[in-house]
């Protein structure tokens, strides 16, 4: 399937709130993510990601390039918009909390980043660094058109250093998931935690 038809479908999807499952790691293909479209360009897209009982569950931002397969109306995406359709307000009316991107940007990489410059938010970058992947938390500092800087977050919140990359090796990117929360709440709170 070429990278132009990945694009257009999730357009579609995006045009028609359609919940999709993005499937993107080749070493485990049992792994997905689930989610409305909130952004697609056509290198990256940003998906507006729902957990497994049908919550929102923050931004997964990620290439067309690493996608290896997309489903949509399957039975666990039906499974997912009938645990949404329970819940008081149906998060397929939510947009993304805090979301004010546009829905077609030259790379929703960018987008998210720089909002989450903005807002000082935890964000969880994937590096692809070869055969393997490297991912760490960290707050962003400084953006430019080749790089970023982040001030890198342990799993318990603690800074860890500073570490700057090329926007060119991120292949992923998670804001205001169930991780980047817990990561944020710890760094808020880090010195009660060791009182």
């Amino acid at each position: 399937m070429p990278d132009d038809l990945f694009c257009e479908i999730l357009r579609e999807a995006q045009r028609e709130k359609q919940l999709v499952c993005i499937f993107r790691d080749p070493s485990d293909l049992r792994r997905f993510a689930v989610g409305f479209v909130e952004a697609v360009s056509d290198s990256d897209y940003t998906l507006q990601q729902i957990d497994p009982d049908g919550n929102p569950d923050g931004l997964d931002i990620g290439s067309i390039d690493d996608i290896i397969e997309i489903r949509k109306e399957s039975r666990y995406a039906r499974q997912i918009a009938l645990l949404m359709e329970k819940e008081e307000e149906p998060a397929i009316t939510k947009p993304a909390q805090g979301w004010s991107g546009k829905p077609n940007p030259e790379s929703c990489l960018d987008e998210v980043l720089r909002r989450s410059l903005i807002e000082k938010l935890v964000v969880n970058i994937l590096l692809a660094t070869g055969d393997d992947e490297l991912r760490f938390y960290g707050i962003v500092r400084e953006l430019t058109d080749t790089h970023v800087r982040v001030d890198v977050l342990s799993d318990d919140g603690e800074p860890d250093g500073t570490s700057v990359v090329r926007l060119d090796d991120i292949a992923g990117l998670q804001v205001n998931t169930r991780d980047e929360r817990k990561v944020a709440l710890f760094n808020r709170h880090r010195m009660h935690l060791y009182l």
